[in-house]
């Protein structure tokens, strides 16, 4: 059902054939420039819309979060902090947000040959997912911490960079891959099932609504299903940015037992307000802008 073997072998030969067209020192290449602008006018409008506005989101939703999960470390920041917090925290989080959907749009439409279409979105926002919303959870939780204690940020090597992806990482793929990931693959189904329903009651609703209304209800259901995850992962960024040292730097077991002794059975709940608006949000932008639009367009296959 998933693995689709008859195209394994044109999938490969697509991918050797595109490396080692690119891969050729000393032979000049034309750029398609008629689907460079296609990428540009077409696609890069789209997850740059998504990632600004969802990085928004995201840095209104952390802050309280971030708050609330510090065991008392860090109090409700003042407006002024607060104002502070959010600029640097949207920044960081609208540009690694716009470049995420686009490296995963690339992966989902590579995938698409391979595997079932459930699993390419699944598989593209868990392993993408994760790699960004590890560093952009991370990062804003660093950030907020150097904010409140007023000491400026050093700069990070590119070792140090890497295991500031670490904490949490088991939970964050989880999160990513059956969150955002089912949440995007429901979100179609559930829109043709309710156009279905919608015609059949002689009701006419326009695309776009449809599709924002499907998105956001499929958001919220894999949403609440992952809370426990996101919590838990919210822990391991507060355990490595106290500096525990016992399972550094991933913290797997640890932000569990942590996060189920400070929460309890809260932990499959908490935050999930505030997380809804984030991830619901998200999900209906995401169907309502379709950053998969053009696939026939790929940044990867822009050089012929």
């Amino acid at each position: 059902f998933w693995l689709k073997p008859c195209r394994n072998a044109r999938f490969l030969a697509s991918l050797q054939s595109q490396c080692s067209v690119m891969c050729q020192v000393g032979v000049p290449q034309r750029v398609n420039y008629e689907s460079a602008f296609v990428w540009t006018g077409e696609v890069l409008p789209r997850v740059g819309i998504a990632g600004g506005v969802i990085g928004a989101v995201l840095s209104v939703t952390t802050i309280p979060q971030v708050v609330r999960t510090s065991g008392g470390s860090m109090p409700n920041p003042h407006y002024s902090m607060y104002l502070r917090m959010f600029a640097m925290l949207w920044w960081t989080a609208a540009v690694l947000k716009t470049i995420q959907y686009a490296t995963l749009r690339e992966t989902k439409l590579a995938l698409d040959t391979v595997v079932h279409p459930a699993a390419s979105t699944m598989i593209s926002f868990g392993v993408v997912g994760t790699l960004f919303q590890s560093a952009i959870y991370n990062t804003c939780i660093a950030q907020m911490y150097q904010i409140h204690s007023g000491q400026s940020a050093p700069r990070l090597g590119l070792q140090k960079y890497l295991s500031s992806l670490s904490p949490g990482i088991v939970w964050c793929f989880g999160r990513e891959t059956f969150c955002m990931g089912g949440g995007m693959y429901l979100g179609p189904v559930i829109k043709a099932s309710l156009a279905d329903q919608l015609d059949r009651s002689g009701v006419h609703v326009p695309e776009y609504p449809l599709r924002f209304v499907s998105g956001f209800f499929s958001g919220a259901c894999t949403a609440l299903g992952t809370q426990w995850m996101h919590n838990t992962t919210l822990f391991a960024g507060r355990l490595a940015a106290a500096g525990e040292s016992r399972e550094a730097h991933h913290y797997t077991l640890s932000s569990l037992r942590l996060a189920h002794k400070e929460m309890g059975l809260g932990l499959l709940t908490e935050n999930f307000r505030h997380r809804l608006a984030l991830i619901a949000g998200a999900v209906a932008l995401l169907n309502t802008v379709d950053i998969y639009h053009r696939p026939d367009v790929k940044l990867l296959a822009l050089r012929v």
